[in-house]
């Protein structure tokens, strides 16, 4: 039997019948997607058969690898007063810091500068270069004064820190209100004076009178957060400062090879012995155990000396000290010429200091006692008269200028002066700051950030914590790195070939394979190239060379524990053209909705990767659009996941443009570069819903049509 349609329907088919080869052209351009998955390991090389234009294609930016190359920044300033005699007598330290790779000058033109005084103006004079340069260190070659009048001024802050909370007890040294320091030309940021009252550093608060701050509006002068390294070199004359440099030099670059350079002498004082208000007493070598326990043991051989196992006589100290040490420590009272191993007996004297026979084993030493470094009072203080000695003595010595703070019952060892001994230490064997100035101020930062300071106990509001912070300075090289060890010369690095262009990465070790963290590596031409790397904490260093072919470079290594290290290599030229590994396009199924994606790997084993085009095209590139990624010029990157804009509905070809650092260009093709993009389900449900209607409209047309012409029939026939 078969089913009868009315006529409509039978209508409606042939309708949508005659349609349906449109419906299906459409769907089948629109519903398949044909994107291509790619993948090889020879992709097709462009016969160039393309009419396109790369040169639109923005040239390589050498600038920023050519400056740093031929106009590095500064580093480093050596500031003299403006005589001759001070200028030439830096020369030599200044010749050795720049054949290193820290970039240095000398300057002594301060008086160019804005401010009231010279102090402001030398600030100003640094704060100038640290905004244009890359300034990280300041030696100031130069005592306050002498007889002739100011060399290098120190700035000397309004902290009446003794009158307040000195309990009835004066300053050891100069006066009541001013107290000296040289962090004011490490914080640059600090305003210093900003209610311009000529007291400078001011806290914002005033114990003694809530209602009348120091500071006019309630503001802290200082910041707190130094800019800059800053050390000084205290000579009253050339000759002074002649010794100071060339003791340098030697440390550095001829170093007396020997035990000592592994070795720490520490001193542990009595401050307070039990009372009945302290009945555990002050004994400072819990400190010096302490330093011992956590840091040092493992890092350097020790001898330790303290006055409860009366082994801390003067005798000893003094003859422990001239058997020479690379790092010394003596806790206790103090005066500018005399450390006290006990609150009555001293323990080592400036005498002892001018005397010591350490030749050619200069210490670190970090006098943790009350004025133990005034060098702006006198020429007689135990840290100046080590500097100054000739040979021997100190390399560099830290303490403070005026009196120093402690509390009773810190057992943490977190307070005032055992905090910032104990953190200065731990800064420089745990977090391997061995140059002396870093380890120093780094150490008032941490100090600054310590559970002490963020449980709200310690205060930069408070006078007596002002003046730890400001008074403990260094006197010597802030760059200069401390011996925990013999040094040893620096593998060569350099036994792989080096090409124009090339990101090189190494790793520098010395002759025992031992990693040298923080290393300096430093390439020169003779042409005038110039640049430093440096190296990270484990002693990876990443730098890329110009992209000049067959240049000589000459390499000079220096770091912890390290003998001057001399290597050269030669820049081969680079003339291979980059590698396509591999194209992926990320969504697999794109669509008008979303930004595609060509994860796109490239290879290239000499200069490296500089930058991977897409160019795009619906009509064989007579129209294109491109997209790109670069590599910086301290980056090798192989894979670039490039994104295009929104893509319309229609099919794409596309080739990649890769170019390495050495300026070779390749383009990519294949056959399989095509991309589909399908029109959205919108736009199909529109075209169906008009044919639709158009087959509704045309029935019902035709059922009128048939209406009327039957209605005419009918009434015919009546």
């Amino acid at each position: 039997m078969v089913r009868l349609f009315p006529k409509k329907f039978i209508y409606l088919s042939i309708f949508l019948l005659a349609f349906s080869p449109l419906i299906n052209i459409f769907l089948s351009n629109n519903l398949i997607n044909t994107t291509e998955y790619y993948r090889s390991e020879n992709p097709r090389i462009s016969n160039g058969y393309l009419d396109i234009d790369i040169s639109i294609l923005p040239d390589i930016d050498y600038t920023k690898l050519n400056d740093s190359w031929y106009n590095p920044k500064i580093e480093m300033l050596i500031i003299t007063p403006n005589n001759t005699d001070f200028i030439n007598a830096v020369k030599p330290l200044m010749d050795w810091k720049n054949e290193k790779g820290v970039k240095t000058i000398i300057l002594s033109n301060f008086s160019l500068y804005e401010g009231v005084d010279d102090a402001e103006r030398i600030r100003n004079m640094i704060k100038w270069y640290y905004n244009r340069e890359n300034i990280r260190w300041v030696l100031l070659a130069g005592d306050t004064e002498n007889a002739q009048g100011d060399l290098i001024p120190i700035r000397k802050v309004y902290n009446p820190d003794v009158s307040r909370w000195g309990g009835g007890r004066t300053e050891t040294v100069g006066g009541e209100e001013y107290k000296p320091t040289d962090f004011y030309y490490a914080d640059l940021n600090g305003t210093w004076n900003s209610d311009g009252d000529g007291n400078w550093g001011e806290s914002p608060t005033n114990p003694d009178n809530p209602d009348n701050p120091d500071n006019a509006y309630g503001l802290d002068e200082i910041s707190w957060d130094p800019e800059v390294y800053v050390g000084r070199f205290p000579a009253n004359n050339a000759n002074e400062l002649e010794i100071m440099v060339n003791k340098t030099l030697k440390y550095e670059t001829n170093p007396n090879i020997g035990d000592w350079m592994n070795s720490m002498l520490l001193a542990g004082g009595i401050s307070d012995y039990p009372s009945g208000s302290d009945p555990d007493g002050e004994y400072e070598s819990r400190l010096t155990s302490y330093i011992i326990e956590n840091f040092a043991k493992n890092e350097v051989n020790y001898t330790h000396l303290v006055e409860e196992g009366n082994n801390l006589t003067r005798t000893d100290l003094d003859n422990y000290f001239n058997d020479g040490f690379s790092t010394v420590l003596m806790v206790g009272h103090g005066l500018p010429t005399a450390y006290y191993r006990n609150p009555t007996t001293v323990g080592y004297r400036s005498s002892d200091a001018s005397t010591s026979s350490n030749d050619h084993m200069p210490s670190l030493v970090y006098l943790d006692a009350c004025s133990t470094s005034s060098y702006d009072f006198s020429d007689d203080s135990i840290g100046e008269t080590l500097i100054k000695k000739e040979d021997g003595g100190a390399i560099g010595a830290i303490g403070g200028l005026r009196v120093t703070w402690y509390f009773t019952d810190d057992y943490d060892l977190e307070m005032l002066n055992r905090g910032n001994a104990k953190l200065f230490w731990k800064e420089f064997f745990v977090n391997k700051k061995f140059q002396q100035g870093r380890a120093l101020y780094d150490s008032k930062i941490a100090y600054m950030n310590s559970d002490y300071y963020t449980k709200d106990f310690g205060s930069t509001e408070l006078d007596f914590e002002r003046k730890n912070i400001l008074t403990y300075c260094l006197l010597g090289d802030p760059e200069l790195d401390i011996y925990t060890d013999r040094p040893k010369a620096a593998l060569n690095p350099f036994s792989e070939s080096v090409y124009e262009g090339q990101l090189v990465s190494i790793s520098i070790k010395d002759i025992d394979g031992k990693d040298v963290p923080y290393a300096k590596v430093h390439l020169r031409t003779s042409d005038g190239k110039y640049h430093t790397a440096y190296a990270d904490d484990t002693g990876l260093a990443n730098f890329r060379v110009p992209a000049q072919a067959n240049e000589l470079y000459n390499v000079t290594i220096t770091g912890h524990n390290l003998i001057p290290s001399y290597f050269n290599f030669t820049a081969l030229p680079d003339d291979n053209k980059p590698l396509l590994m591999g194209v992926e396009c990320s969504p697999k199924n794109p669509k008008t909705s979303v930004i595609t994606t060509f994860n796109i790997e490239t290879h290239d084993n000499k200069s490296g990767i500089e930058c991977v085009y897409v160019y795009l095209s619906k009509n064989n590139f007579t129209d294109y659009t491109y997209y790109g990624l670069s590599n910086s010029i301290k980056e090798n990157k192989e894979l670039f996941p490039i994104n295009t804009e929104k893509l319309i509905p229609g099919k794409y070809s596309y080739f990649i443009i890769t170019r390495d650092y050495a300026n070779n260009t390749i383009i990519f093709q294949d056959s399989s570069f095509t991309l589909l993009i399908p029109t959205p389900l919108m736009n199909y449900i529109s075209v169906i819903s008009m044919i639709t209607i158009i087959g509704v409209i045309g029935i019902s047309g035709y059922i009128t049509f048939y209406g009327l012409k039957k209605a005419t029939r009918i009434e015919r026939e009546i």
